[in-house]
């Protein structure tokens, strides 16, 4: 089970979030911190984070704001939607299934700028030449694509069907790329937090 996330088994700290009560987890959540400050080699794990309760997602909020880098959380969830917004713009997302050909270069970005707004796309969008804009909206497309396998989702085909509109103005137009990649990336976000 582990080496489908490509953590080693004997490194792991970990929780059953499907059935978890607050004070369980509260104090669970503690306890693993204070020992993997300790040792840098440990995985703290919570599977099916997605079947928390609203209230003890909460309880997760502080610990992700406040973690050090080398500490390693890492929330399993069959879809990542279940989890609350500030959940979510606290992790990076990363799909087991079928892979990117490549490490992904602008997928955290992207998904800081979903999950804080407008402005952050907009500053993001102005980052990026065309080939850049190009190469970021196949990710998005390879991501969103790879993460039907876990859900089938409205939401994820509308995102999927702008990102194709968007590629296709970028490479066979000759369109305003900043206004394009703006377009694409706010409606996005309009999208994921209707």
């Amino acid at each position: 089970m582990y080496t489908v996330i490509g953590i080693d088994e004997k490194n792991v700290m970990s929780y059953e979030g499907g059935e978890a009560k607050i004070d369980d987890l509260r104090s669970w959540i503690l306890s693993a911190i204070n020992i993997a400050r300790r040792n840098n080699d440990l995985h703290v794990v919570i599977w099916e984070a997605d079947k928390l309760s609203v209230d003890c997602q909460a309880i997760l909020l502080k610990p992700l704001e406040e973690l050090e880098s080398e500490i390693n959380l890492n929330l399993i969830v069959e879809s990542e939607n279940k989890l609350l917004p500030t959940i979510q713009s606290r992790c990076a997302v990363e799909y087991v299934g079928e892979r990117l050909d490549v490490e992904p270069k602008y997928w955290n970005e992207i998904r800081k700028c979903w999950a804080s707004g407008p402005a952050a796309c907009i500053a993001f969008s102005d980052t990026l030449d065309k080939d850049k804009a190009k190469e970021m909206i196949r990710e998005v497309i390879a991501k969103m694509k790879s993460s039907l396998e876990a859900e089938i989702n409205e939401k994820r085909l509308k995102v999927i069907e702008n990102a194709l509109i968007c590629l296709s103005d970028l490479e066979g137009t000759n369109v305003n790329q900043k206004l394009t990649v703006d377009n694409f990336l706010i409606g996005s976000w309009k999208l994921i937090k209707s």
